[in-house]
C-alpha cells in the first residue's frame, strides 16, 4: 500500500508542477519595455520620423501611429509618394511587427530623399543624421534606419536587442 500511495503522490506532484508551468511561462513572456521617447520633438518631417523611430524602440504601437500621422501631415502627397505608402500602413496598423517592417521601407525612402538633397520639406531644420544598420533584422536580412544620436537604439528589436547594430555613415 505504501508503494501505491507513493506513486499517487508523485503523480499528483507532477501534475501540479505541469499545470503551474504555463502560468510561469506566461509571466516570463511579459516583457517590460522602457520608454525611449523624448518629451518633445520639433515640428518637421525629420523630427517626426525620429519620434516614430523612438516609439518603435520603445515598442509603443499607438505612439508610433501618432508620430507617423504627424510626419504624414508635413509631406506633400504628390512629391513624397515613396514615403506616404509606408507611413499610411504604419498609421493604419496596430501590429508592432508590421509597423517595424514598414518603418524599414520608410527609412530607405527617407534616406534616398535626403541624399537627393533637393527637397525643402525633407531637409527643413535638418541636423546631421546617422545611418544605422542591424544585420539581424527581419530574419538576418538586415535593415537600416536614421538616428540623430550616434549610439544605436534599435527600432526593429526594441529592448529585446536594444543596441544591436552599427553606425554605417552620416548624412
Amino acid at each position: 500500500m505504501t508503494m501505491k500511495y507513493l506513486s499517487v503522490l508523485v503523480l499528483a506532484i507532477s501534475l501540479l508542477a505541469a499545470c503551474s508551468q504555463p502560468e510561469e511561462a506566461a509571466q516570463k513572456a511579459t516583457v517590460e519595455h522602457r520608454n525611449y521617447v523624448r518629451d518633445q520633438y520639433g515640428e518637421t518631417a525629420i523630427q517626426q520620423y525620429l519620434h516614430l523611430k523612438d516609439a518603435l524602440v520603445s515598442s509603443r504601437v499607438q505612439e508610433a501611429r501618432d508620430a507617423a500621422k504627424l510626419m504624414y501631415m508635413h509631406l506633400d502627397i504628390s512629391k513624397h509618394e515613396a514615403l506616404i505608402k509606408p507611413l499610411t500602413e504604419i498609421i493604419e496598423n496596430a501590429d508592432l511587427s508590421l509597423q517595424r517592417e514598414r518603418f524599414s521601407t520608410l527609412s530607405i525612402a527617407l534616406q534616398q530623399a535626403l541624399e537627393a538633397n533637393n527637397d525643402e520639406v525633407i531637409n527643413a531644420g535638418r541636423e546631421p543624421l546617422f545611418i544605422q544598420y542591424c544585420p539581424m533584422a527581419f530574419g538576418n536580412q538586415g535593415a537600416t534606419w536614421l538616428s540623430a544620436e550616434g549610439s544605436v537604439m534599435n527600432p526593429y528589436f526594441g529592448d529585446e536587442m536594444l543596441t544591436c547594430g552599427v553606425v554605417r555613415d552620416t548624412l
